[in-house]
């Protein structure tokens, strides 16, 4: 007893930490067009979503069977048996989806459940009839085939039903709507919004209330038979009251349509996913009562009382619910993963967190070839007025330009999300959140032109990734999950609490790394969140960036040229890790120097000039350093000769020399002084040191002193060290000459 006692205790444990995990993950399914049209501050906009997620979970008993034997047959496994599956499903959900999160991607919780209870199942349960001598034969009874084939084939016929529907939507409320909604809102905004609002009771409240766990049967009856007459009412009472509100407080109806779609999905959200994340522990918690009660020996106690329905009680749910919104308030991953779809699918042009590949390349050409015919069919006359109904609208105010996007697309997400998520939660379809509401937000985006040609290629690679991602969160779900039910079958007692501490671990580092993380992305984004950078701030923020970026340089160029004298791969390759550190922030750097250069005082060309010139120097630089550390590898992973005693003390000299020379340009250009004649002095020095060290090698050559690989890489060497000379002089000067003015 005791021991069992423990591994429902761990999995109790598990199902907190997976909701936490699988929050952070989700959020993105309910916050994403709120925060995408800054429709409210984000706290009101948090506040909206936790009062929804509390109200959802309240419908989550409905969907429990889905844990219990949706995937699988319960008959076939005794409770010795199935509390591995259970275990190896949680152990593996958290670890899978807490890696996810960390990336910034939306996986989905849903397809996570269905296939590590597939791989747990499948392998627990064939081990099982190799015990009994069975084998492969009964892998049928195992699992539940049909249940299970619908169930994957609906999550991933969802994707594209999705874009779809989302799209097509879009692009009719864009054609009636525009872009000046100033107008068009006036004159469509109360009866759109009565629909909108009508639609999410109706599909929320009473499709959803199926699944209720406090709603009677008598109740269900009364609102199923007077459907009809609610709708109507509904319909008439909120654009009445839409209208009068605007009439009177002059409010924009979007913004509530918004803000109670928010709930709305947030709901929809709470009473789909939470099975997800505490049903299999549930699950779990209801077969070691059943099993407790009945005196059996574990080992012979079939686990058919999972075909039973069993409510799940309220207040497990409603904790379920509470441990969520906690999680929403103070978990800085939920807001990694929503900046991914807000930035996929906003209205304007910006950094890219994805790089296009040749599927999205040749996708968007195929697109662009498509609508060149489907031009030359469509009467022109149409095609000008639909490009009118599609004109933006460039007087907008600056909380508009701010947004991603308007709140005509974020209510279309909201209204089209919430509706095909709560239908399939009312016909027990898990359908995967994640899926529908990122799906129908690219549709929309997609029919709202926001890919156009300068953005289309990184948004269908964004797109492509993510979705891949589902793939792959699919494979390794039921691959993990099968190997650690494998161990949890042949470990007994140890094997559940030694995994349970490798999960821990594995979660702990994982929030450490991202901490850290998150901390450099937040200081690499404070002056993208002033409105208006000043002279000053732009010239010390270049100023901190290069002297940090010299010190590296000169890290790998000094390290480098010393790892070729003691023959050292190991130092090479750590040097090269902290020359890929500075590629990734050339990279983020070069992504944001336009807004950098937008945010500086109007007419301030010196300091635009700075930036950019800068930027070019430190690009060339780290070209110089990157051919220098790889030409050293070459020679000494391939075990040549070292160089002889001459150019080791030259390369002895320029390493000490150089680093000197550029720790000491760190400083100054780190200080605030203008000039120093001992630097430019330093520099001829060094110049006139590597030309001298040229003549000497040309003279060695001639000689025949030196074999054609030693000549090759000493004649590179000097040549990139030249090269580093003479940039790092060049920054000097344009330090110089652009902040005198200052």
């Amino acid at each position: 007893m005791d021991f069992y006692l423990i591994f429902v205790v761990i999995l109790m444990a598990i199902a907190v930490v997976d909701l936490i995990v699988g929050v952070s993950n989700d959020a993105v399914n309910f916050l994403n067009s709120a925060i995408g049209s800054k429709v409210a501050p984000f706290r009101t906009i948090l506040v909206v979503a936790s009062l929804g997620i509390l109200a959802g979970s309240l419908f989550s008993s409905g969907m429990m069977e889905i844990a219990r034997n949706g995937i699988f047959n319960p008959n076939f496994f005794t409770f010795d048996k199935i509390i591995i599956v259970f275990l190896a499903v949680m152990l593996t959900d958290i670890i899978l989806l807490d890696f996810f999160n960390s990336l910034g991607l939306p996986t989905s919780t849903t397809v996570s459940l269905v296939f590590e209870l597939l791989g747990a199942a499948l392998v627990t349960g064939l081990l099982i009839s190799f015990d009994r001598a069975e084998g492969f034969e009964t892998w049928q009874n195992i699992i539940n085939y049909s249940s299970a084939v619908t169930i994957i084939v609906g999550i991933f016929l969802s994707v594209f039903l999705s874009f779809i529907v989302g799209a097509v939507v879009q692009h009719v409320a864009r054609i009636i709507f525009t872009f000046k909604l100033k107008k068009t809102l006036k004159r469509y905004g109360a009866i759109f919004s009565g629909l909108a609002i009508s639609a999410i009771i109706y599909f929320l409240l009473i499709k959803g209330a199926k699944g209720s766990s406090f709603i009677t049967d008598a109740q269900l009856k009364w609102i199923t038979a007077n459907t009809l007459v609610i709708m109507v009412i509904s319909v008439v009472m909120w654009s009445i009251l839409i209208q009068a509100l605007m009439w009177w407080k002059k409010i924009n109806p979007l913004k509530i349509v918004v803000l109670l779609g928010t709930f709305s999905l947030a709901m929809a959200f709470a009473g789909n996913d939470l099975v997800n994340f505490i049903g299999v522990s549930v699950a779990g918690l209801v077969s070691f009562q059943a099993w407790s009660a009945s005196g059996l020996p574990a080992s012979d106690f079939t686990m058919s009382i999972l075909n039973e329905k069993i409510a799940t009680p309220s207040w497990i749910l409603f904790s379920g619910g509470l441990i969520m919104v906690i999680t929403l308030w103070t978990n800085a991953k939920s807001r990694k993963v929503t900046e991914t779809e807000v930035s996929l699918g906003r209205q304007d042009e910006g950094d890219e967190r994805f790089k296009p590949n040749i599927v999205s390349r040749a996708l968007v050409g195929s697109a662009m070839w498509m609508g060149r015919l489907v031009e030359k069919t469509v009467p022109e006359s149409w095609t000008k007025n639909l490009a009118i109904r599609f004109e933006k609208d460039n007087t907008g105010n600056v909380a508009a330009d701010q947004a991603s996007f308007d709140l005509i697309r974020a209510s279309i997400n909201m209204v089209v999300a919430s509706i095909l998520i709560a239908y399939g939660t009312s016909q027990k379809l898990p359908l995967s959140t994640t899926f529908v509401t990122f799906m129908v937000a690219m549709g929309s985006s997609f029919a709202d032109q926001a890919w156009g040609r300068e953005s289309a290629v990184y948004r269908v690679a964004g797109v492509i990734n993510v979705i891949a991602g589902w793939l792959v969160t699919a494979i390794v779900a039921l691959l993990a999950s099968g190997l650690l039910a494998f161990i949890l079958y042949h470990t007994g007692m140890a094997g559940p609490l030694v995994l349970t501490v490798v999960a821990a671990f594995l979660l702990i580092r994982s929030h450490v790394v991202f901490a850290r993380k998150e901390k450099e992305d937040k200081a690499d984004n404070r002056l993208l969140e002033e409105k208006q950078l000043s002279i000053h701030q732009a010239v010390q923020e270049s100023k901190k960036n290069t002297a940090q970026a010299l010190k590296t340089i000169k890290q790998v160029v000094t390290q480098s040229l010393r790892a070729l004298q003691k023959e050292d791969p190991d130092l090479l390759r750590k040097t090269r890790n902290e020359l890929e550190k500075l590629k990734i922030q050339n990279e983020k750097f070069d992504s944001k120097i336009i807004k950098y250069v937008r945010k500086m005082e109007k007419g301030n060309l010196l300091t635009g000039r700075l930036y950019i010139l800068v930027f070019d120097l430190m690009q060339d630089l780290y070209q110089s350093a990157l051919l220098v550390n790889e030409v050293i590898m070459a020679h000494v992973v391939n075990h040549h000769s070292p160089p002889k005693k001459k150019y080791a003390e030259l390369m002895a000299t320029l390493e000490r020399d150089l680093g000197s020379y550029a720790t000491r340009l760190s400083d100054h250009i780190g200080s605030n002084a203008i000039g120093n004649p001992a630097l430019l002095e330093d520099q001829k020095k060094l110049i006139q040191v590597i030309n001298k060290a040229l003549d000497d090698l040309v003279v060695d050559i001639q000689k025949d002193d030196l074999g054609n690989r030693m000549g090759l890489l000493q004649t590179r060497l000097l040549l990139e060290l030249r090269d580093i000379v003479i940039e790092l002089g060049d920054l000097h000067l344009v330090y110089d000459d652009n902040i005198r003015p200052v």
